[in-house]
C-alpha cells in the first residue's frame, strides 16, 4: 500500500494531525508537519485556489499495517467530544477519519533468489506515473511490455460524503496481468558459477570478473555471472556492479583467440596441423616491429605446437600465411564484428578495424588477439561453435513467454546463424586445443575423466597510448568433453592481483565449474582409464582375446 494525505483535510489544522498520524507511520511529528506545510505552500503557489490535490506519505506499507492504522483512525476524536457534535461536525470528522491518510494499491517486486543472476534479471523501479513498477534493467527492462500488464478502470459516482455509489460503477478498461517469462538458466549451475567466481574473486581481487556456461549445440545460455554484483531488492544508486560484464565489456583478449586465426588457416587450407613454423627462438622482427614469445625461445614448431606453447610468433606467421582477408573475413564470421543478440540491454558489440584500415604490422597482431576488443559472450558463441561442428548459434536466454493464462505469447529455440567452418575443421581446431589443456598452457584446466578442448589468454591492457606494465586480462575458454562437446565455459578475470595468467587464475575456475556441472548432467568420461580397464578385462575372462584388448588399450 502507498500510503497518501489529501491535502485539503490537512490544509487548516496541519499541526494537528501531523501529531495524530506521524506515529501511525513510524515518523516524526515535527519532520511531518513540516513537509506537508512545505507542499501545501508550494501547491498554493502554483495552483491559485485550486484543491491542492494529495501528498505521498509513504510507500509499501504491507496490507496488515495499513489496516491497523484504518482501525486507529476511525476510533481517533481528533480533540472533539463526539457526544456533542452537530450534524457539520460529524461529517467533518467522519471527512477527516477518512481522508486524512488514504492508500492506494502499490507494487513490489520480489526476488527470492537474492542476488543470484543479479546483471541478467534485473531490477524494477518506479514508472513515470509514480505507482505502477517498470523494468529498468536486464530481463525486467527488455520485456516490461510483457510483464507489466495493464491496470482496469471504470468510472464511477460518489455521494456528498465521499462515498462511492457502487451501483453507478461503469467498466471502461479490462485488467490484464502480466505475462510470465521463463529463461533457460539453470539456477543449480548458475550458482556453481557465482560461487567458483566469488573463490577466485576473493582470492584474485580483479577490478571485475565473469563466467558464462553455453550448450554448443542449441546456443542456450546455462548460467552468466558477473562480480562485483548487486541486490536487485535494493539496487540502490547507479554503480559499476549493475554492469553486466559478460556482453558489457569488451577487451584485447590475447592468446585466447589464438584458435580463431588456426581455423582459419585450416580452412583455408593455408596449413596442417603438423607443419613447421620457424619461432625465431622466442624474437621476431616484422615491418620493424619486434614480437617476442612470452619466456620462451622456441625454433621449429608444428602448427599444433604454436597453440599448445602459445607462441605468439607462430601464430602470427600462421595470419600472415591466411592473409588479410582471408582472416578479417573469418573474425567476422565467428560474430566478433556486431553484437550476438542476446535479448540483454546494454550489449556491446566487438571492435574489429576492416583490413582497409590496418597498419603494416596489424595482422601479425590481430592473429593473436590484439588490434580487436571482443566480449565474454562473443567469443563462448566462436567457440562454441568450434564445438559445434563450425556452426555459430545465437544465445539462446529465452525460454518460455506466456500470457497470465498460460497460453503461449512466444516459443523460442535454438537459432542457427552460418556455418563458419567445415566441421572436419572444427575437429582439428579442438584435437589441437585438446594439447593446451593436456600438455601446454591451460593444463590447470585440465579433468581426470573428461578430455578438455580450451585456451588460455593473458592480455596486457592498454591505457588508450601504450600498454600498461601489471594490468592484464587474463582468460580462459574451454569446452568438454573434446569429441563432442556438451558444455563450452568461459571465465574472465579482469586485472587480477599478484603473478597472474589466465592459466594460473581463469583455468582453476573453469575446472571448478567443470567438475561439478559434469556430476549435474552425468557426462559421461571420455578419457582411457587403464586401471579400470585391466579390472573389468579380469572381471570378464570370458570374453574373446580381441575384446581384452581393446579394452587395455
Amino acid at each position: 500500500k502507498n500510503i497518501y494525505a489529501d491535502l485539503s483535510v490537512w490544509a487548516n489544522r496541519v499541526e494537528q494531525l501531523a501529531r495524530i498520524v506521524a506515529p501511525l507511520l513510524g515518523m516524526d511529528s515535527g519532520a511531518l508537519a513540516r513537509m506537508v506545510q512545505e507542499e501545501l505552500d508550494r501547491r498554493s503557489e502554483q495552483r491559485l485556489g485550486r484543491s491542492p490535490g494529495a501528498m505521498l506519505l509513504k510507500r509499501d506499507l504491507a496490507p496488515t499495517e495499513w489496516a491497523r492504522i484504518r482501525q486507529a483512525l476511525a476510533r481517533e476524536t481528533f480533540g472533539w467530544n463526539t457526544t456533542r457534535l452537530s450534524n457539520r461536525q460529524r461529517t467533518l470528522l467522519k471527512r477527516i477519519r477518512r481522508w486524512s491518510l488514504f492508500a492506494e494499491d502499490g507494487q513490489q517486486r520480489v526476488f527470492p533468489n537474492g542476488d543470484s543472476l543479479a546483471q541478467v534479471l534485473g531490477f524494477v523501479g518506479r514508472g513515470t506515473n509514480g505507482h505502477l513498477l517498470e523494468g529498468k534493467w536486464g530481463i525486467e527492462a527488455t520485456l516490461n511490455t510483457v510483464l507489466t500488464g495493464v491496470n482496469g478502470a471504470c468510472a464511477t459516482s460518489q455521494d456528498a460524503s465521499g462515498n462511492e455509489l457502487a451501483f453507478s460503477r461503469v467498466s471502461r478498461v479490462a485488467v490484464r496481468d502480466g505475462g510470465h517469462v521463463a529463461l533457460t538458466i539453470d539456477l543449480t549451475l548458475q550458482r556453481i558459477v557465482e560461487d567458483a567466481l566469488a573463490r577466485a574473486v576473493e582470492r584474485y581481487n580483479p577490478s571485475n570478473a565473469s563466467c558464462l556456461v553455453v550448450r554448443p549445440n542449441t546456443g542456450e545460455i546455462l548460467a552468466m555471472a558477473s562480480l562485483p554484483s548487486f541486490c536487485p531488492q535494493q539496487p540502490g544508486a547507479p554503480s559499476r556492479s549493475w554492469r553486466n560484464d559478460a556482453i558489457s565489456s569488451r577487451h584485447e583478449v590475447g592468446s585466447v583467440f589464438k584458435p580463431i586465426t588456426l581455423a582459419a588457416a585450416l580452412e583455408t587450407g593455408t596449413v596442417t596441423l603438423d607443419q613447421r613454423i620457424f619461432c625465431e627462438n622466442g624474437r621476431w622482427v616484422f615491418n620493424r616491429c619486434a614480437l617476442h614469445d612470452d619466456g620462451h625461445r622456441h625454433g621449429l614448431l608444428t602448427v599444433r605446437q604454436c597453440l599448445e606453447n602459445s607462441s605468439n610468433i607462430g601464430m602470427a606467421k600462421i595470419g600472415l600465411k591466411v592473409g588479410p582477408n582471408s582472416l578479417y573475413y573469418f573474425i567476422a564470421g565467428f560474430g566478433f564484428n556486431q553484437c550476438t543478440g542476446i535479448p540483454l540491454p546494454y550489449e556491446l558489440p566487438g571492435f574489429v578495424r576492416h583490413p582497409t584500415n590496418w597498419s603494416g604490422i596489424s595482422i601479425t597482431r590481430l592473429a593473436i588477439g590484439h588490434e580487436l576488443a571482443v566480449t565474454p559472450i562473443a567469443l563462448a558463441m566462436a567457440y562454441a561453435a568450434i564445438g559445434n561442428d563450425g556452426k555459430l548459434m545465437r544465445p539462446w536466454l529465452l525460454s518460455r513467454v506466456d500470457h497470465a493464462d498460460g497460453s503461449p505469447w512466444g516459443r523460442y529455440g535454438p537459432v542457427p546463424v552460418r556455418q563458419v567452418i567445415a566441421p572436419e575443421t572444427a575437429r582439428r581446431v579442438r584435437e589441437a586445443m585438446v594439447d593446451v589443456v593436456e600438455r601446454g598452457t591451460g593444463k590447470a584446466a585440465a579433468l581426470p575423466e573428461h578430455t578438455v578442448a580450451g585456451k588460455t589468454g593473458t592480455a596486457q591492457k592498454s591505457d588508450g597510448r601504450r600498454y600498461v606494465p601489471g594490468r592484464l586480462y587474463c582468460s580462459f575458454v574451454g569446452m568438454i568433453p573434446s569429441h563432442n562437446p556438451e558444455l563450452v565455459i568461459a571465465v574472465a578475470l579482469d586485472e587480477p592481483q599478484g603473478r597472474a595468467y589466465g592459466g594460473t587464475v581463469a583455468a582453476p575456475v573453469f575446472r571448478e565449474v567443470a567438475q561439478q556441472a559434469i556430476a549435474l548432467y552425468n557426462i559421461p568420461p571420455d578419457k582411457p582409464q587403464p586401471g579400470r580397464a585391466r579390472q573389468i578385462a579380469s572381471e570378464r575372462s570370458d570374453l574373446p582375446h580381441q575384446e581384452l584388448l581393446a579394452l587395455l588399450d
